[in-house]
């Protein structure tokens, strides 16, 4: 037999098998401690220059809408007060964020102010809002014919979700120049906190999946919040710091029918009541804009651990950047509303889920608003700022903001929209953001808690 014919398939067969596992890439927490994670909602205060004012930021989800958005707010809050020595986005201590905000949220967390850049990835405004507007789709499109992949999707668990996880490894969260893919270890000290949010698609466990202690914990759930954190990560009993932060980014944003699930190895059930000797289980997550697409129920989470009498801050801020455009849908003076990559993949789905989404988004800012108003200490030291562009003054500005979709590609048009916006909110003059400035300064502000520019 010649050995030049049957050595493509040689290599084919030892790449397929090297990588059958790909697919379930979560460790099983060693016996040891534990080390420190910055995956947590066991969060506290004290970076930046005012170490007893607790910040945290909620990133909702949107695609490439919601990540470029999210990223020129951050880029704006480092400078907004620069005149005054006051770089707001150095005193955020926590970020929760689903899907496209998901993106600027992790590769903040990775990356440095100055150069050398920690793994060779820098944060600057050039840099940040270029990765925020590659066409991210068009590029994984392209990953799936690599050879290896091809090889992979066919005869292994290794799926659509996988590809896209690869392509934001490639582009932002792995290191320069030797790409290696960054794990949820790899968060700097000197960043904040990180909460990723999926949803978790799994039936409920029955009575014999429930683990040695017979209880099924709440994030376990099928349809509720399943947080790539220390507190989820354990009920699987994985250490979260070994996981990929690519994969973890690409759970947040798996949109069904495109993407598939994100599928995790389940170690906890190991010797449960009724399983056989080989009892393999899988927790299996998507989008998590499903279970909440603004991010807040994390942060409510972050709060409940810290109850006033054990806090160890003596102020609040949260800040929500919300991408939510409440304009979807197709024009009428289109016949065939068929675009480039819709004659491969409808993508008349994110229509569709952005319609559902907005069903409960009201309800779930007026929780958290409720639940914010009453929470222990003064008014005067604690605000709530929702960024929306609803409050965008500009008629055109709003209508062409409303036009954009949600997808995995931004125009450069289209960012420009989003940079217009940033701009007309986030000024030294806006109301909230003052608010927030003489919180920090004075230890109080004079505007209101749930504050609206």
């Amino acid at each position: 037999m010649d050995i030049k014919a049957i050595l493509p398939i040689v290599v084919l067969t030892a790449l397929v098998s090297a990588c059958s596992s790909f697919s379930h890439t979560n460790i099983k927490q060693p016996d040891t401690e534990p080390e420190p994670t910055r995956a947590t909602f066991d969060i506290t205060a004290g970076r930046g220059d005012h170490p007893e004012t607790l910040v945290i930021m909620s990133l909702s989800g949107g695609g490439s809408r919601a990540a470029y958005l999210s990223a020129s707010v951050m880029l704006k809050l480092e400078t907004v007060f620069e005149q005054e020595g006051i770089n707001l986005l150095h005193e955020v201590d926590a970020i929760s964020s689903v899907s496209g905000g998901s993106l600027p949220a992790a590769y903040y967390v990775i990356s440095s102010d100055d150069e050398p850049a920690a793994y060779g990835r820098v944060w600057n405004e050039a840099t940040v809002k270029k990765l925020m507007k590659k066409d991210y789709i068009r590029k994984w499109f392209g990953n799936w014919f690599w050879p290896t992949n091809i090889g992979k999707f066919w005869f292994t668990a290794y799926d659509r979700s996988d590809i896209m996880a690869q392509t934001f490894a490639d582009n932002m969260y792995d290191t320069r120049p030797l790409g290696r893919d960054l794990t949820m270890g790899d968060m700097l000290d000197t960043r904040p906190y990180l909460v990723l949010n999926s949803t978790n698609g799994t039936v409920t466990p029955s009575p014999a999946d429930k683990g040695n202690s017979g209880q099924t914990d709440p994030a376990m759930e099928f349809g509720a919040p399943f947080t790539f954190t220390r507190q989820d990560f354990d009920t699987i009993n994985s250490d979260i710091n070994d996981y990929s932060l690519a994969r973890a980014v690409m759970a947040t944003a798996t949109f069904p029918a495109v993407f598939n699930y994100m599928t995790m190895k389940d170690y906890r059930l190991s010797g449960a009541p009724g399983c056989v000797e080989d009892c393999d289980r899988f927790v299996h997550v998507f989008d998590g804009g499903n279970a909440d697409n603004l991010g807040l129920k994390s942060v409510s989470e972050m709060l409940d651990i810290l109850p006033c009498e054990k806090e160890n801050y003596d102020r609040l801020v949260v800040i929500l950047v919300d991408a939510f455009t409440g304009n979807s849908g197709i024009s009428n003076d289109k016949p065939d509303p068929r675009k480039g990559f819709d004659f491969v993949v409808d993508t008349n789905f994110l229509e569709a889920t952005d319609s559902l989404l907005s069903a409960n988004r009201d309800e779930k800012i007026e929780r958290f608003k409720d639940k914010f108003e009453t929470r222990c200490g003064e008014p005067s030291k604690a605000i709530f700022y929702h960024i929306q562009f609803e409050d965008v003054k500009n008629d055109e500005l709003r209508r062409n903001l409303s036009r954009i979709k949600t997808d995995f590609r931004i125009s450069d048009k289209d960012a420009g929209y989003i940079d217009d916006a940033v701009d007309e909110l986030l000024t030294p003059q806006n109301t909230c953001l003052t608010g927030i400035r003489d919180l920090l300064v004075n230890g109080h502000h004079q505007t209101d808690q749930i504050c609206r520019h």
